[in-house]
Formats: structure tokens, sequence, C-alpha cells
């Protein structure tokens, strides 16, 4: 009996080794920063200008508030106009992935008073577009340069990037937008992918994380 316990553990513990090893990997999770990454980053010149850690409001990207909640920090380092935030942990989510980069002008915001709370701007083939954020979603406005007065292209979960054209997709120029899916009697499913839209907010196709995109976009 002693035995069979034995080889019956023994079993089980090679079959969860073998399933570790040979299922694929999670895409929606990816390595994150770590010691290596910062030491790297500081050698080259970049400035630690502050540790953020659970709990603490900082701004995101886009420039706007919340709060940090995660057991690993947050470095953020500049150089020049541009920052860097690097994200460690065991595993980082593939909408932030490692690290975030972006611009000082990434905090500028634009005539609240008469667009709301604007939190970027962009200037695409001579149109303008700006992006607000609502307490839930992000919304996509395009701005008439006569009147002056906006159009809403999209709402989504988060607005991200646009490109100027991806490989096999005829309509350009395009955007990169989070759009989470809500579930009818409450709550929501997670984000696993990209969607890509025009700029008339028409979904054109997904894609499974920004590594991918950047292989066959070119951004702005």
């Amino acid at each position: 009996m002693r035995k069979f316990v034995k080889y019956l553990f023994l079993f089980l513990a090679s079959l969860i080794i073998l399933i570790t090893i040979f299922i694929p990997d999670d895409p929606a999770w990816v390595d994150c920063s770590d010691e290596n990454d910062l030491y790297r980053y500081v050698y080259d010149g970049w400035k630690i200008d502050k540790v953020v850690k659970s709990g603490d409001v900082v701004l995101n990207k886009n420039g706007v508030k919340y709060f940090h909640k995660n057991e690993y920090p947050q470095i953020w380092l500049s150089k020049g106009n541009r920052i860097k935030a690097l994200n460690f942990g065991w595993r980082c989510y593939f909408l932030e992935g490692p690290e975030l980069n972006f611009t000082k002008t990434n905090y500028q915001t634009y005539s609240a008073e008469k667009y709301g709370d604007v939190i970027a701007k962009y200037k695409i083939e001579n149109r303008e577009y700006v992006i607000t954020q609502e307490v839930t979603y992000q919304e996509l406005w395009k701005i008439d340069p006569n009147t002056r007065e906006k159009k809403s292209i999209k709402k989504a979960f988060s607005i991200e990037k646009f490109a100027e054209n991806c490989e096999s997709i005829g309509e350009n120029p395009l955007f990169f937008a989070t759009v989470k899916e809500y579930f009818f009697l409450g709550g929501w499913a997670e984000p696993r992918h990209l969607t890509i839209f025009d700029l008339d907010g028409n979904k054109l196709v997904i894609a499974p994380n920004w590594e991918y995109a950047e292989q066959f976009c070119d951004f702005y």
C-alpha cells in the first residue's frame, strides 16, 4: 500500500511538472522589469524621479490620477523630455508590459473648460483629435477646424495609440483601443487583446499584444 501511494505521488508530481513545461504561457501576461533593467537605464543616464508603492496616488501615461495597488513598486525615471515607468513584479499584464514610455507633454491638458477633461491631443493628417477621460471609459473626439465643435468617434475602456498604417489592413490611419466587454447581469471580462479601428470608429481587426502590433504597424 505504501509503495502504491509513493508511486501515485511520484506520478502526479511528474504530471504536474510536464504540464508546467509544455503548456504554452498565457499571452495576456509578460515578464516585468527587474533590477538589471533599472541599472542599465541608470548607467545610460536616466535619473530616478520616484518610487511608487502600493497605495500611492500617481498619474498614468495619459495624465489620469489612479491608486497604485500592487505589492511590487513602480519606478519612474526621466531623461530630458522622456519619462519611463518600470513595472516590477513576477509577471505583468500585456497592456502595460515591463515599462511605460511617454513624454512630459502627455501631462498637458487642453482647454478643459471647452472640451471637458481632455487627457491627450493629436493632429493626424491635418485633423485634430482629443481624448477625454470619463468615470469608467475614455472617448475619442474629432474637432471641426471651423466651428471647434467636437464629434464623438469612439468610447472605449482605453484609447491607446495611433498608427499610420498596418500590413494587410486597407484602411489608414488607424487607432488602437482596449475594449472591456460587460456581462449582461453585471461584471466584465478582462480585455485580452487590442482592437483596431479606423478614424471613423469602425472596428476592423484585433491584435494579441503590442509586440505583435509593432511588427506590422507604423505608429505615430
